[in-house]
C-alpha cells in the first residue's frame, strides 16, 4: 500500500470512529469530536486533501468504509 493509500485509509478509519464516538485527532491537534477526520484531512499534504474530504463525506453518508481498490 502506498503512503497515499495508507493516509486515505487512516482518514476513513477515523471518520468511521467519529460515527462510533471513539475517534482521536492527530498528534498536537485539539480533539474536535465528531469531526476528528477533518483534522486528519487537514494534516495531509495539500494535493491529497480533496481526496481526503471525499472519503470523509463517503464514510459520513454511507456509514461504512470505502472500497480501497478504487483509490489510485
Amino acid at each position: 500500500m502506498t503512503p497515499y493509500q495508507k493516509a486515505m485509509e487512516k482518514v476513513a478509519r477515523v471518520a468511521l470512529a467519529d460515527l462510533l464516538g471513539c475517534s482521536e485527532p492527530p498528534d498536537g491537534v485539539d480533539d474536535n469530536y465528531p469531526f476528528n477526520a477533518v483534522a486528519w484531512v487537514k494534516s495531509l499534504p495539500d494535493e491529497w486533501q480533496k481526496s481526503g474530504h471525499q472519503i470523509v463525506i463517503y464514510v459520513y453518508h454511507n456509514e461504512k468504509m470505502p472500497a480501497f481498490s478504487i483509490i489510485p
